[in-house]
């Protein structure tokens, strides 16, 4: 099928250049538009060429060629194929040559789908990027008397190593031939070959009407890309270190003049048109083709104060002052609002960037204006821009334009825009926090949005804009009260700390979330002593609020707790145990402060650390959430580095480690083997290791848990995985890899077998399911990037469990094994297969969002206790006479009918 739609491509484009009666050899020059409509018009197709091909086939016909792609989906009838090709684009283009880029994709840009502009518009830098570093610029070519040189170095774009088409020619551009017809194939002089590989030229403006095009387009998204695209290709040709100087500044001039201020100066076109009686004339297929109405004049005008604002920073100073600064004075005059509020937006962005004479001598007298705006949209806007402003000038002009400015605006007849003013009021505090020299109305101001500070503004309060009712008044007072504390300083804290203390009470949960998170900054600020002081209440009460509240204030627990005086960090510690106990049915809660107990330890003596945070971390790991003692892991390390200096206190750490291996509970046997890897992983010597904790090891290499034998089997691997040639007899733990090798599950075999003797691995690949030694080969490419996660049990909370995970728990191991090996679907642990982590998804039922408790359930079988100990897919079945399907991941058991086998 592409090779007759390719042929009849051919045959019809011959049929354009014998009726424009051209050399073949010159193709090149004929125009594209006139080759796609003969294609798709002529008479004797008239179904068109792309009616000829399945439109289902379309996608999965590997034989066309980017080139016929690219057409063949453009010109497609259904739109996701249209939408497809505009995302495909990008990555197409550079598969073909820059020649036939040039000359057909180019005019398929042209009067694009409002569907397909959405999927096109945001592809669409990375499209102009391609042309304008692959084609050299008309603007530079010989003829102007500049070289022929591309600014970019080239990639080659021949067809060299092209696929061929399915009857094996070589394929070609549409209805080009590769050779002109009639001709033998004769050796190329270099002279030939220098002329066959020149590079089409491409107006530096080629694709500013398409530009134009879509950042007036009506539809938002499209708009909002093609602003993206924008300030994509300053970016670009700004930063690109290989370009032309020529070149870039062509290109900066053409973004900038052309597109940018360009789209602001339509009404100014379209008055040059009438003045030369020239209105009427129009090309309705260009690329841009526009009405020229006022409405679209003024839509340009806002579009270009929104790109001149994002673009400040990006282009520098001088470009700023040079380009940006005058087209500001002409939004003195402008008529429509939505265009001044764009342009006081602007604002900001040229404050940024322009010196400061520019600022004083042309923007500020802009601001004026604007600030008394009849629209109110114009006077938010510039009471948004009032801190960027300021932040710019000098100390006493930046102190009498703050004051003005926030007066004017906290008395403004509109709610919104005084609303700002309370929004922006701690910025604007705190672009006085070099100089330290806060006004005093400032200051007043800002507290006026706490609570019991509302007044009016005819109470005669010089304050009372801003302390007008507003529910959302203490919300923002409390979000930027760290900003103030940090700009006013610990000697303004007793003018602060009513208000804050009136906010800490407030009924709305934001408002003392918002403190909750920045108690600890607010600490850091004001000292040990105010801390104990003011702050202690707070910390206290806030870990007793609800959860939302509650998690503020314990992911930054430790910061707070070193804030205040020594003496008060170990009175404080038992505080630990009950806010632990609070939050007992938050698992969320839990993990939270299970991370920070190895920053808790840094704090406190060795003594402190063994009496507190030992039998806390020792309760972490004994918890039900397979996550909160997988981060309680790591605490222990920070134990032995803490105590090392007391032998009483270390020695007390370790036993309490080993202990770990001797527990009725399978799972805390897995938890040593955890902590063992936790220990390795760090700076822990080797030599302590191999004395206290190695044995044990061994032991529990033997355990009649699997579980825990995997578990052994990771360590081991890792420990050795990077050093296999060093493995010899006196490696300690080669007596592990012996004990591994042997062991009658093959998921533990497969994590040692790297380092067995090649008689070993061929034992055990001989029998191996398939699926499983592809699991092997999984661990391998993954084994450096893997976590330590051995944890693969699910508590259901019942001791009467766990007691079967001990000595009654062989016999079961045993029939299971026996099923195991012999029915696939009973082998579910493929523990290799996917590093899935369900941990206690199958306990934690529901969940139901962040803050909220987690309801535990227990998992039973209705005829037996199942405990599933691999928490990847292994499961323990207990009952021999039931095969169990874990098919849920929040807990759904279904109990299989006995299977023969």
């Amino acid at each position: 099928m592409t090779a007759v739609n390719l042929d009849l491509a051919n045959e019809l484009q011959e049929t354009v250049i014998v009726d424009k009666d051209e050399d073949p050899e010159e193709a090149n020059d004929i125009d594209s538009d006139e080759q796609f409509t003969a294609i798709n018009e002529n008479p004797s197709d008239p179904d068109g060429l792309v009616d000829d091909m399945d439109e289902d086939d379309l996608l999965l016909d590997e034989s066309l060629s980017p080139l016929e792609k690219i057409f063949l989906f453009a010109k497609s009838d259904l739109i996701f194929h249209r939408v497809f090709i505009a995302k495909e684009l990008p990555t197409l283009i550079r598969d073909i040559e820059i020649s036939e880029a040039v000359e057909y994709v180019v005019p398929l840009m042209n009067s694009l789908e409002e569907l397909v502009k959405e999927a096109f518009a945001p592809e669409l830098d990375k499209i102009i990027w391609f042309y304008y570093s692959h084609c050299p610029l008309r603007e530079l070519s010989p003829e102007n008397g500049l070289p022929e040189t591309p600014s970019i170095p080239l990639r080659p774009q021949t067809p060299l190593g092209r696929p061929q088409t399915p009857l094996g020619r070589p394929q070609t551009p549409l209805g080009r031939p590769q050779t002109p017809l009639d001709r033998p194939q004769t050796p190329q002089t270099p002279n030939e070959s220098s002329n066959q590989l020149s590079l089409p030229y491409l107006s530096v403006s080629a694709f500013t009407p398409l530009l134009h095009a879509l950042l007036l387009d009506q539809n938002s998204n499209v708009s909002a890309a093609a602003q993206s695209v924008v300030y994509s290709l300053v970016e670009k040709i700004l930063a690109e270190p290989d370009i032309n100087p020529k070149e870039k500044e062509l290109l900066t001039k053409e973004t900038l003049e052309e597109v940018v201020l360009g789209i602001g100066r339509l009404d100014q076109e379209r008055s040059k048109r009438d003045d030369e009686g020239d209105l009427d004339r129009g090309d309705d297929n260009s690329l841009g083709g526009m009405n020229g109405g006022e409405e679209e004049a003024e839509l340009g005008r806002m579009i270009m104060m929104t790109l001149i604002a994002s673009l400040a920073n990006l282009v520098g100073p001088e470009l700023c002052v040079r380009l940006f600064v005058p087209e500001m004075d002409r939004m003195i005059e402008e008529p429509e609002f939505y265009v001044r509020r764009e342009a006081a937006l602007a604002i900001g962005g040229l404050a940024n960037v322009v010196p400061l004479d520019a600022i004083i001598d042309k923007l500020l007298p802009i601001y004026d204006h604007f600030s008394t705006d009849a629209i109110w949209h114009v006077r938010r806007s510039c009471c948004l821009v009032l801190p960027k402003l300021c932040s710019r000038l000098p100390d006493d002009m930046r102190a009498e334009r703050a004051v003005r400015g926030i007066d004017l605006f906290a008395r403004d007849v509109s709610k919104s825009v005084k609303s700002t003013a309370g929004e922006i009021i701690g910025e604007l505090i705190t672009t006085f926090q070099a100089s330290g020299k806060v006004p005093e109305s400032l200051v007043q101001h800002f507290l006026s949005l706490g609570p019991g500070r509302d007044t009016t503004g005819g109470s005669g309060n010089a304050y009372g804009g801003l302390g007008a009712r507003d529910p959302e008044k203490p919300a923002r007072c409390a979000y930027n009260f760290p900003a103030i504390v940090l700009t006013l300083g610990p000697s303004r804290w007793d003018d602060l700390k009513e208000t804050y203390s009136s906010l800490t009470r407030d009924v709305q949960v934001k408002v003392r979330r918002s403190l909750a998170c920045s108690l600890h900054e607010i600490a850091r600020v004001i000292g040990p002593e105010k801390t104990q002081q003011d702050l202690m209440r707070v910390f206290v009460e806030y870990t007793h609020d609800i959860d939302e509240v509650r998690s503020g204030v314990l992911k930054n627990m430790v910061a707070f707790i070193e804030s205040l005086p020594e003496s008060s960090r170990n009175e404080y510690l038992p505080e630990i145990i009950r806010v632990w106990n609070g939050v007992e049915h938050q698992w969320r809660l839990r993990d939270e402060i299970a991370k920070q107990l190895p920053a808790l330890c840094e704090l406190y003596d060795a003594q402190h650390v063994v009496n507190h945070i030992l039998p806390l971390t020792i309760r972490a790991i004994q918890d039900k959430v397979a996550s909160v003692r997988e981060t309680a892991v790591a605490t222990f390390y920070t134990l032995f580095r803490t105590a090392k200096h007391d032998d009483t206190c270390y020695n007390q750490v370790r036993d309490r480690v080993k202990q770990f291996a001797m527990e009725y509970r399978f799972r805390e046997r897995v938890s040593y083997v955890q902590i063992c890897s936790a220990l390795m992983s760090s700076d822990f010597p080797n030599s302590e290791f191999e004395t206290h904790f190695l044995p044990i090891l061994e032991t529990l290499a033997s355990d009649q848990v699997v579980n825990v034998r995997i578990a052994v089997a990771r360590l081991v691997s890792d420990l050795s995985y990077g050093n296999i040639q060093t493995i010899n007899s006196s490696n300690p733990i080669l007596p592990l890899i012996q004990t591994l090798s042997r062991d009658t599950d093959v998921n533990v075999r497969l994590f040692v077998f790297p380092f067995l003797s090649p008689e070993e691995r061929e034992s055990i690949l001989s029998y191996l399911q398939p699926q499983s030694y592809g699991s092997y080969l999984y661990a391998e490419n993954s084994r450096a990037n893997r976590q330590v996660d051995t944890d693969m049990d699910v508590d259901n909370g019942d001791e009467e469990d766990d007691e079967r995970s001990g000595d009654g728990e062989e016999d079961d191991l045993g029939g299971f094994e026996d099923v195991r090996n012999e029915l696939e679907e009973v082998d579910v642990r493929n523990e290799l297969e996917e590093e899935i982590d369900i941990r206690d998804e199958i306990v934690e039922v529901d969940v139901r969002d962040e803050g909220d408790e987690v309801d535990v359930r227990d998992v039973r079988d209705e005829r037996g206790k199942m405990d599933v100990r691999d928490g990847r897919d292994e499961a323990d079945v207990r009952d021999e006479k039931n095969e169990v399907d874990v098919r849920d991941e929040i807990g759904d058991v279904e109990v299989r009918e006995e299977r023969e086998v």
